[in-house]
C-alpha cells in the first residue's frame, strides 16, 4: 500500500459515500485510478467494507457493550460460538481481543427487555465459556478521522457525535430499506437502491437525504483490517474519578486531537470511558497510554486495554433487510 491508497483510505473514512470524482479531486488525479485503486483496496483485504454511523436510538434501538473472558474454549466450541453470534440479527459488533477482554459484543436490541432477553439466550448457550463479562450502556459516541494516514492535522471541527437527548424518528418501510441497504454497503448507487425498493431514483435520493438531515445517519465511513493496515485496534477501557465538567472537556479535545484515536465512547456500568486507539502494538501503544496517564493523572483511575486482533462487523445497528442486499 502506498501513499496514493492511504489517501483514498483517508478520504473514504472522512466520507465513504462520496463519489470517485470527488476523491480523484481531492487526490488531483482521475476517477478511473481512484475506482482502480479501491477495488484494489477490496480484493486485497485491506478496505473491509464502508459504513454509516447512525444514531441508534432516532432508530428505535437501545445498545448495550459487553466484554468478555472466556474458558476452556477449543477450536470447534469457538466455531460454534462465532457462527452463532456472527448469524444474531441484533448483534453489530463482534471484535475478538487479548487483554482485558477475549471477546468484545455490541448488542442492539428494540430496548432494555430485549436486549436482557438476548442475554439471556447467549448465557443459555454459551456460559461454559463464560468466566464473567462486563456490561456498559454507551450514553456518547464520537468518531474521529484517521488523520494517522496521511499525517493530517486533525481539525476540532471533524466530529461526528451520537449520544445527545433525541427521540425516535418514525421511519417508513421504504425509509428503513433504504437505511437497511446504506448500512450494508455505504457505497451502494442510487439506482441500486431504486431498484430493489421499488421507488424511482429521486425518492431513493430524498429519503437518504432525510436519514441524513434527520441526524439518523452522522456520517459515512470505513472498516479497514487493521491488521494488514498495520495499525491494530487496541479498545481501552478507563475508570474516571474527580470528573468535572472542565477536566472532561480537556480529556475529550485531547482525544479528538489524537493521530490515533478515532472512537470516544462515554459509558455507564464498570467503566467511564472506553476509546478505540489504532497504533502499532508494544511500546507506540504504550507511549499513548503512558502520556495519558501522566497529563490526566487526576482524573484517570485505571486503565484496561484490549488488543483487537479480530473485528467479525463492527456497524451500529442490525442490516435489518438482508435480503436487499442479495444479487
Amino acid at each position: 500500500m502506498d501513499l496514493t491508497d492511504k489517501k483514498i483510505l483517508y478520504e473514504l473514512d472522512r466520507n465513504s459515500r462520496q463519489s470517485y470524482s470527488s476523491i480523484a479531486k481531492a487526490l488531483k488525479t482521475s476517477p478511473q485510478v481512484v475506482k482502480y485503486r479501491v477495488e484494489s483496496l477490496y480484493s486485497s483485504g485491506l478496505l473491509e467494507y464502508c459504513w454509516p454511523m447512525i444514531e441508534y436510538r432516532k432508530a428505535g434501538y437501545f445498545f448495550g457493550a459487553y466484554f468478555f473472558k472466556l474458558q476452556n474454549i477449543d477450536e470447534e466450541a469457538e466455531e460454534k460460538l462465532y457462527s452463532y453470534l456472527n448469524s444474531h440479527p441484533n448483534i453489530p459488533i463482534i471484535m475478538r481481543g487479548e487483554g482485558y477482554a477475549d471477546l468484545i459484543l455490541g448488542i442492539c436490541a428494540k430496548g432494555i427487555f430485549h436486549l436482557n432477553d438476548i442475554m439471556k439466550d447467549l448465557n443459555n448457550k454459551f456460559s461454559e465459556y463464560f468466566i464473567e463479562y462486563d456490561t456498559t450502556i454507551p450514553i456518547g459516541f464520537s468518531q474521529f478521522h484517521r488523520s494517522y494516514l496521511v499525517g493530517a492535522q486533525k481539525e476540532s471541527a471533524e466530529i461526528a457525535f451520537t449520544g445527545a437527548e433525541v427521540g425516535e424518528v418514525v421511519l417508513g418501510e421504504e425509509e428503513r430499506r433504504v437505511l437497511s441497504m446504506v448500512n450494508y454497503n455505504a457505497r451502494v448507487p442510487l439506482v441500486e437502491i431504486a431498484r430493489k425498493v421499488r421507488i424511482g431514483e429521486g425518492t431513493a435520493k430524498l429519503i437518504l437525504r432525510k436519514l441524513e438531515r434527520s441526524g439518523i445517519i452522522q456520517s459515512y465511513t470505513i472498516l479497514p483490517d487493521h491488521v494488514l493496515l498495520g495499525k491494530p485496534r487496541h479498545r481501552v477501557l478507563f475508570k474516571l474519578r474527580n470528573l468535572t465538567s472542565e477536566k472532561e472537556k480537556k480529556l475529550f479535545t485531547y482525544c479528538q486531537l489524537h493521530p490515533n484515536i478515532v472512537h470516544h465512547l462515554r459509558v455507564l456500568g464498570n467503566w467511564d470511558l472506553i476509546l478505540d486507539i489504532e497504533v502499532e502494538r508494544g511500546e507506540p501503544f504504550r507511549k499513548i497510554i503512558q502520556e495519558m496517564k501522566h497529563k490526566f493523572s487526576e482524573i484517570i483511575q485505571r486503565v484496561e486495554p484490549t488488543y483487537i486482533y479480530k473485528i467479525d462487523q463492527f456497524r451500529d445497528i442490525p442490516i435489518e433487510y438482508p435480503q436487499l442486499n442479495k444479487d
